[in-house]
């Protein structure tokens, strides 16, 4: 019986020791969360990192989510005990929302040789400055229309922001001509509107065509305009 105790006492010290003399990756911090950033704006966090192990670590190399760039390492092998750093740089131009980003480190560590960090952000659109367009109705209803008819409508829109708004582009579903406004550029506090024609010619029964207008209001860059009607014929 106590020969079987010290030889389990053995193999637990064997396993222990073989433990304890493998590179082991360690970070102080697997996570950061940089918060509320302002879309646009490039933020920064340094990552501490040491050898856990008892043997060299190697780091063969590391990679990266999207928008995510990372530092270059001032070496590539730490001993056992050795702390280093690692600079992790999150670029938010043309994202929104929450954002999760992986950095990627490819190791010797035997047990664990890919580990993964992770930084995550809230981006928000400051639309201080910014132009804001506004419609008084994004819906029309043409009601019980007799086929092989133009109808026409209106739809009047105002930029409330405090910057010049810029309609881009204006696009509409087949059977629906939407005119370019009178103006296309507006200063805050200017009005405009799109002219819409539904030509309701071999169409039949309940009917619902679409106008997509694309401009530079950062809040909200595509608004879509319905309108619906009812088609009969005689």
């Amino acid at each position: 019986m106590i020969k079987r105790v010290f030889v389990a006492l053995i193999v637990l010290s064997i396993s222990t020791y073989a433990q304890f003399i493998k590179p082991q990756l360690k970070f102080v911090e697997d996570t950061y969360d940089f918060g509320r950033i302002k879309q646009n704006d490039i933020v920064q966090h340094t990552f501490e990192f040491y050898n856990a192990g008892g043997d060299t670590l190697k780091i063969f190399d590391i990679s990266a989510s999207c928008g995510c760039s990372v530092g270059t390492l001032k070496k590539k092998e730490y001993a056992a005990g050795e702390r280093g750093y690692l600079d992790v740089r999150f670029d938010s131009h043309g994202k929104f929302g929450n954002q999760v980003q992986r950095i990627y480190l490819r190791t010797n560590e035997p047990d664990n040789p890919t580990k993964v960090i992770t930084i995550k952000a809230q981006v928000y659109i400051d639309t201080t400055g910014s132009p804001k367009i506004f419609f008084d109705k994004m819906f029309h209803n043409f009601g019980k229309i007799e086929e092989g008819k133009i109808y026409e409508t209106s739809f009047a829109f105002t930029n409330t922001g405090q910057g010049i708004l810029e309609i881009v582009d204006i696009h509409s579903s087949c059977g629906c001509t939407a005119a370019i406004p009178k103006k296309r550029i507006l200063k805050p506090g200017e009005v405009s509107e799109v002219r819409v024609e539904f030509n309701s010619t071999n169409y039949n029964g309940l009917v619902t065509k679409y106008v997509t207008i694309r401009t530079n209001d950062p809040s909200n860059p595509e608004v879509i305009l319905t309108i619906q009607a009812d088609v009969y014929r005689k």
